[in-house]
């Protein structure tokens, strides 16, 4: 049975929402990769909008388990 988790992950240098998606994302096809970090993007809007992400900030990510 899979559970939403909510995760916190703060931004350490040289992230990239690309790379926080392919850290966090489950399956390693491009397509999944690129809706998940549009997801992350998306649930942290309201701080980011389109701009990439900073050292520090804290980010909001959902994923199944």
């Amino acid at each position: 049975m899979l559970v939403l988790v909510a995760v916190q992950y703060t931004v350490s240098p040289g992230d990239t929402l690309q790379s926080i998606a392919e850290q966090y994302c489950q399956g390693d096809d491009p397509r999944q990769v690129a809706e998940f970090r549009e997801g992350i993007r998306e649930l942290n809007y309201d701080v980011i909008g389109e701009s990439d992400v900073w050292a520090g900030l804290v980010l909001e990510i959902n994923r199944w388990e």
